[in-house]
């Protein structure tokens, strides 16, 4: 009977942590897109980098959703059941709070290995390969980020490039029109066909150009040059964009946390271990926190259980600004903020139990 209960309880479980996960992801991914796009429009974060921050984006998400999802999961679980007087029957079969915590270990221990994996490491590595395609897309010549069938101005603003077409390996480029502004003179020059050429020492990109012709003059006075050519070279300067050299704590590998002695890369550390033990700490919660009276609606404790969430997370969020402020010592961190919650689980299941705290069978009324 208890393994029928127990896989019963373990799938209504998954299917509402799953139901509840998804919805917040698409709103929070929904906010996350607009800021990046936001970003992108702005010129700080490059086109080409939208799937690596996003990606980067969806597995931050993924650690901050997993612990209230699944604690929102078993209060809905459980309080559909109090309301359906399911769990009255249970305990009238002498099932009790004993008994509905193996469902929720069996379910919490993948979701353990999954969050922990990607608080500790894959987060990390994700936010790391997000910043090197930043980094790299703004490192590159200018001329990648010019755009064939439109007029491209220069980050200076002192040259507008066009080209007709570009071929697919983006080396060839045809109908070509560069205007250059030097102090007073303006020169223009027309192309039927370019090509990029790239020194291997230097590193230097240069833009080859011809056959065409070249005007410099100065605009509202006859006198002007003009020249045909058969071919010349033009550098392409590289853009200008500060990159920040420094690999954000965020980025750093559980082995780089551990051995460095700065109080950023200390404090990230004792975060990332906090995220799977918020996990654990709520599931235990969840189960007493979902009881619900006979008067109550079925989601008589969801607000209630969002407040303590809400609470939860802004005494861990406190924390760890005090801790970046030296308020707090390292050595105490988030655990005090955990204790308090295992406490509450304590007294809620004390209270419950009516006054025995591990564990009467049958006892939850």
């Amino acid at each position: 009977m208890n393994n029928i209960i127990t896989t019963y309880l373990s799938r209504e479980i998954i299917k509402t942590s799953a139901a509840t996960m998804l919805v917040l992801y698409i709103i929070l991914m929904s906010n996350a897109l607009g800021r990046v796009l936001a970003d992108i429009a702005d010129g700080d974060i490059p086109q080409q980098a939208l799937w690596p921050v996003m990606l980067s984006q969806s597995v931050n998400m993924l650690v901050l959703l997993l612990p209230i999802s699944f604690f929102l999961g078993i209060i809905f679980t459980f309080g559909r059941m109090y309301k359906d007087h399911e769990i009255v029957v249970m305990n009238a079969c002498g099932i009790g709070y004993r008994d509905f915590y193996k469902p929720v270990v069996i379910v919490l221990l993948p979701l353990l290995l999954l969050t922990s994996y990607a608080s500790l490491s894959l987060n990390a590595k994700m936010q790391s390969n997000a910043r090197a395609i930043i980094d790299q897309e703004n490192n590159q010549h200018e001329f990648h980020q010019i755009k064939p069938g439109q007029f491209n101005q220069s980050e200076a603003g002192d040259t507008v490039f066009f080209m007709e077409t570009l071929s697919a390996d983006k080396l060839e480029l045809q109908d070509v029109i560069i205007s250059q502004t030097d102090r007073d003179a303006m020169i223009l020059e027309t192309a039927n066909y370019g090509r990029q050429q790239l020194d291997e020492q230097s590193g230097d990109l240069f833009l080859v150009v011809g056959p065409g012709q070249r005007v410099e003059g100065v605009a509202g006075q006859k006198d002007f040059k003009i020249i045909d050519y058969d071919q010349h070279g033009i550098l392409v300067e590289k853009q200008t964009k500060s990159i920040d050299s420094d690999v954000r704590s965020i980025e750093k590998t559980i082995p780089e946390l551990r051995s460095s002695t700065q109080m950023d890369d200390q404090i990230e550390l004792r975060w990332r271990i906090t995220i799977p033990v918020v996990l654990t700490v709520l599931a235990l919660l969840a189960v007493p926190l979902s009881y619900i009276s006979p008067r109550q609606g079925r989601y008589g404790k969801v607000g209630y259980a969002l407040m303590v969430y809400i609470v939860y997370l802004n005494l861990i969020v406190v924390t760890r600004a005090q801790l970046e402020a030296g308020v707090i010592p390292m050595m105490v961190n988030f655990w005090w903020v955990h204790l308090i919650f295992i406490a509450f689980t304590c007294a809620l299941l004390y209270r419950l139990n009516k006054g025995v705290l591990f564990f009467r069978p049958g006892s939850a009324t």
